[in-house]
């Protein structure tokens, strides 16, 4: 167990580094499934636009390695902006759950995570939550590497919203590594608790390989000043 274990927050911003993989899709808009998790507050400002399914290995972080599994189901208006938001997600420690609440209101659940393989090859996500599957993955990247950062990307289009209580956060992280192209093999999840792209088409798999980012701090407003 490690020192930061006994920690009940670590404050942002948060440097981290890893690898991962990124599913890109456009859901079938009639899926139930696709909403289950947005908060009511944010529901009904959903627009038309692709989900991202995200599993992400952090190697170093300021709260130590974790990994997670996310879902965003797409794009909401907020007060004529466009805005991302993490609805479901599952990550590996304690110390990440109450950080990531605190500190950017993700709402992060805990889970047990099997990582078989390595990057660079064909890897095997197994997530478990409740005592049940929650889902698993396998991909493998196909196609050379190509750098990228989140910094060509302007703050608008990377910004996210996440609802908690009476509070709203928005942040912008940004990031910067090398991507590939990947292939899934297998996208299997138990839809009570978690979304997996099932349904829809898909539009793009991508491997990160490697990548460094960075959390800032949120700015923390009432809802009278968003939604």
């Amino acid at each position: 167990m490690s020192a930061l274990s006994g920690q009940q927050i670590v404050p942002a911003p948060w440097q981290l580094s890893g690898n991962g993989l990124i599913v890109v899709w456009w859901a079938d808009r009639r899926d139930r499934n696709l909403h289950r998790f947005t908060p009511p507050e944010l529901r009904e400002h959903a627009v038309s636009s692709p989900s991202l399914m995200m599993f992400v290995d952090y190697r170093s972080s300021d709260a130590g390695p974790y990994r997670e599994l996310l879902f965003i189901p797409g794009q909401f208006r907020v007060k004529g902006r466009r805005r991302w938001s993490i609805t479901r997600i599952y990550v590996s420690t304690t110390i990440s759950v109450r950080s990531g609440r605190a500190n950017w209101g993700i709402p992060k659940d805990l889970a047990d995570f099997q990582v078989e393989g390595e990057p660079g090859g064909t890897q095997r996500v197994t997530v478990s939550a409740e005592g049940r599957c929650a889902a698993s993955l396998e991909f493998e990247p196909v196609g050379p590497r190509f750098p990228v950062t989140g910094s060509l990307l302007p703050a608008p289009l990377r910004t996210l919203i996440q609802v908690s209580g009476d509070r709203r956060f928005e942040f912008a992280p940004t990031a910067r590594g090398r991507i590939r192209a990947a292939r899934l093999l297998r996208a299997e999840s138990d839809p009570a608790l978690f979304p997996a792209p099932g349904g829809g088409r898909i539009l793009g798999v991508f491997c990160v390989p490697e990548f460094r980012m960075e959390f800032p701090r949120a700015r923390i407003s009432s809802p009278e000043e968003h939604v």
